[in-house]
């Protein structure tokens, strides 16, 4: 199933990209270190704007899937996702 990706905003310091879900009728902002996105999403260490975006939008339905997951779980108005988020354990 393809997801359709919402606006996704790289932070000034290069370290996260965000974008905002609805979950439950209320808006989450949603914040993915570079890190997770280095380690489970094969972005490259020095990889420009346009590859980083792109690494979110090819990965979007497992980011999202993790981002709703763990909002419902917690629910707030940000929610963080780490290389912890997506690590699998065995």
């Amino acid at each position: 199933m393809t997801v359709a990706v919402p606006n996704l905003e790289i932070a000034a310091d290069k370290r996260s990209v965000s974008f905002v879900l609805i979950v439950r009728g209320v808006a989450v902002t949603c914040v993915v270190s570079r890190a997770a996105l280095k380690t489970y999403f094969l972005l490259t260490q020095n990889a420009d704007d346009n590859r980083t975006l792109k690494a979110v939008i090819d990965g979007f339905d497992r980011i999202q899937a993790m981002a709703l997951r763990k909002a419902r779980a917690r629910p707030a108005p940000t929610v963080s996702l780490t290389r912890a988020d997506f690590k699998m354990t065995r």
